[in-house]
Formats: structure tokens, C-alpha cells, sequence
């Protein structure tokens, strides 16, 4: 019997979301360590696009059903516009992030997901 195989290659987003959802009930931090980690090891894919994949995954997935949203047409390199559930924009500067940031470290609330790397990083709340 010949058999034709079907090009199952899949783009890094797409197995990132598939692994992230098989490790949804774990935290972020290991549930991104899983995936990234197969991303590179499994499927050859360079450790900075494992990165943003599963990042981009992760966002996607705890994002359902959330009336709020990112407004990337109006976000920059300085500033991230967000738009509450009932559309007003909310304005986070890079300084207002990184303050953000820098409070949630002092508070413990942030995790690396590859401790030797000490990337990324993500807030466990």
C-alpha cells in the first residue's frame, strides 16, 4: 500500500497553543517552561520565537471570553493603550509598566520561566 503523507508542519503559534492547552491547569510560569521547552527541544524552533509563540499563545488563551483588549492600532513602542470592557482607554506608558513591574517583584508575584536564562518573565497572580 503507498502511502502520501500530508504536511503536518504547524506554525510555532499554532503548536505553542496546543501544547499551552494540554498544561492549562498548571501555573504560567511552568506551563510556559513546558511548552517552550518542546517548542525547542521536540521541534527545532529557535528559543527567541519559542518565546514569543508561547507568550502570544498564553495571552490568547487567558484572554477568552475577556471583554477588554489590547488596542494595537493605537499602541506604540512607548505606550500600550488598553481598552476596559466598556471600550474607555486606559494609557500604560514603558514607565508606568516597568513601576508595575518593579512593584510586583518587591511583592513576589513574579516568576522566571527558565531560571537560568531568568526569561521570561510572568506575573503569578
Amino acid at each position: 500500500m503507498n502511502v502520501t503523507h500530508i504536511n503536518t508542519a504547524k506554525a510555532p503559534f499554532d503548536l505553542a497553543t496546543e501544547l499551552l492547552w494540554q498544561h492549562r491547569w498548571d501555573s504560567r510560569a511552568q506551563a510556559l517552561r513546558v511548552t517552550i521547552g518542546t517548542l525547542v527541544n521536540d521541534y527545532a524552533i529557535s528559543e527567541a520565537t519559542a518565546e514569543v509563540a508561547a507568550i502570544q499563545a498564553f495571552a490568547d488563551l487567558d484572554s477568552v471570553n475577556e471583554a477588554s483588549r489590547i488596542d494595537v492600532d493605537a499602541t506604540t513602542s512607548q505606550v500600550v493603550i488598553f481598552r476596559d470592557a466598556s471600550g474607555r482607554p486606559v494609557m500604560l506608558t514603558a514607565r508606568d509598566l516597568n513601576r508595575m513591574i518593579n512593584q510586583a517583584r518587591a511583592a513576589g508575584l513574579t516568576q522566571f520561566v527558565d531560571a537560568d536564562t531568568r526569561r521570561p518573565v510572568v506575573l503569578e497572580h
